[in-house]
């Protein structure tokens, strides 16, 4: 015992014991960083594994295989893509096996092996993921029909989803035919689901036709959702308003003794309303077909009535002002021109009014022809027998031909009345002269101016000879100058 004590007492053992105590715990320490650095690679090498695995051969392959049994010109490519399945199965299988033998000798502290396994398997593993991903662009290509129309479909979902949230939203305009969207959308909704049945069992060719239904209803769906609301708001709202207003101003205007007769106002808004309903039952089962160009017509021809209307009722009003204008200018026509026959008849020759003659005599046929014309309008305009538009526009040519006229016999007036003033003018002038000569010769006679009172009757007696002439001559040659 005493030599064993004296043994580890020695200094040579005690270092000895502390060498190997120190190498001891750096092999420990060296075996746990590199069994970490193991189990590192190895959760690293189980995550590529997972890549592999999550790569959707298995899915596309069956698809493919299926394919293949519908489309033979397709069967050499599916065969030579299962072949390189089968292979990469195989791989996933001897990984899978190595990976946990890899796992076992890291725990079992066989770090060397496992480390030489685990280059190996890295190496496997990238090779098969290549090869892989080889396989699924492969099986892409057998299946690239399905790709496009998975594509497709997913962007016509996307689209549908959007014009069902549209029509969601827009359910209160949508109300009076909600039943008939609400069935399109519930339709294009089951042709979803049959196409998707269609490509799971690979029927690629009635999964297309599907999707044309898909395309065909969509496109119903979306035109529905532009045209009905504002189709509804004009059939159910602005076009029954505007008949409405139509058919108040139409009384109001019949009320007021306007002539009407003639645009058929209520016949027109009963065939509109009958119209109308047709297409509101169209609008209803979903049917938008010819109902926009409907409705604006509607609105146009209300609107054209309704201008007629207002202008019938315009032109009413106005008749009666250009009554009484065309009567005062009628009569003034006929003063004028009773006045310049009247003086042609009696002063035509004495005044030389010879050339006016063929004016006169047209104005006269002219004047004529429209006193004949004025009481015709005006029983029109009285009895309300005629559009007052019309009465109005004849009426205006009536009154401007009468203007014409009136203007050609006031003209004429005016000339007659000046050549009778100028004789009227130089009459006064002798009567003015005779007083003055009668006054010159009281004057005479009261001085007693015997051979002044002489000569005077001398120019007395030329002058009343000179007076007596200058009646029988033309007015116009006649000068006089005032004593």
């Amino acid at each position: 015992m005493n030599q064993f004590l004296e043994f580890i007492s020695d200094i040579k053992v005690v270092i000895a014991i502390a060498v190997m105590i120190v190498m001891l715990l750096v092999w420990l320490i060296i075996q746990r960083v590199k069994t970490k650095r193991l189990k590192d690679e190895l959760v690293e090498l189980e995550s590529h594994y997972k890549q592999i695995k999550n790569i959707p051969i298995s899915l596309k392959m069956n698809k493919a295989a299926a394919l293949s049994r519908l489309d033979q010109d397709t069967v050499a490519k599916v065969n030579s893509a299962q072949a390189d399945y089968d292979r990469v199965q195989s791989d996933i299988t001897r990984i899978t096996e190595r990976l946990a033998d890899a796992d076992d000798l890291i725990s079992g502290g066989k770090l060397g092996k496992a480390d030489n396994l685990m280059t190996d398997l890295e190496t496997e593993i990238k090779v098969t993921e290549n090869f892989a991903r080889g396989l699924e662009s492969a099986l892409d290509g057998i299946l690239a029909k399905e790709t496009t129309q998975r594509q497709e479909v997913t962007q016509l979902k996307n689209t549908f989803r959007a014009l069902k949230s549209s029509a969601q939203e827009n359910a209160n305009r949508l109300a009076f035919a909600w039943p008939i969207v609400e069935q399109k959308v519930s339709d294009t909704e089951k042709m979803f689901s049959t196409f998707e049945e269609w490509m799971f069992s690979s029927q690629f060719d009635k999964a297309n036709e599907e999707l044309e239904h898909v395309r065909t209803s969509i496109g119903e769906l979306e035109s529905m959702l532009d045209t009905m609301p504002s189709l509804i708001e004009d059939a159910r709202g602005i076009i029954p308003k505007m008949a409405e207003s139509l058919h108040r101003d139409y009384a109001k205007a019949r009320k007021q003794g306007v002539y009407l007769k003639h645009l058929e106002a209520e016949k027109n808004l009963s065939l509109m309303t009958v119209a109308l309903k047709d297409d509101l039952k169209k609008l209803k089962s979903g049917n938008t077909e010819g109902i926009r160009e409907h409705l604006d017509d509607y609105k146009e021809r209300i609107s054209q009535m309704d201008r007629e209307i207002k202008k019938e009722t315009q032109a009413d009003a106005e008749l009666e002002r250009m009554i009484t204008e065309t009567e005062e200018i009628a009569a003034e026509a006929n003063r004028n021109a009773a006045f310049v026959n009247n003086a042609f008849e009696k002063y035509g020759e004495r005044y030389g009014l010879g050339k006016i003659s063929d004016s006169l005599k047209g104005a006269n046929e002219k004047l004529g022809t429209l006193n004949t014309r004025l009481p015709e309008l005006l029983n029109h305009a009285s009895e309300g027998s005629a559009p007052a538009s019309e009465v109005l526009s004849s009426l205006k040519v009536l009154n401007r031909d009468l203007t014409s006229v009136s203007a050609d016999v006031s003209e004429m007036r005016q000339r007659i009345e000046m050549s009778t003033g100028d004789e009227d003018r130089a009459k006064k002038q002798l009567v003015k002269l005779q007083i003055i000569m009668n006054q010159m010769q009281v004057k005479i006679r009261k001085y007693k101016l015997p051979n002044i009172s002489a000569a005077y009757e001398q120019d007395m007696a030329k002058a009343s000879r000179y007076i007596q002439l200058c009646r029988r001559r033309s007015p116009s040659s006649i000068s006089f100058t005032t004593m």
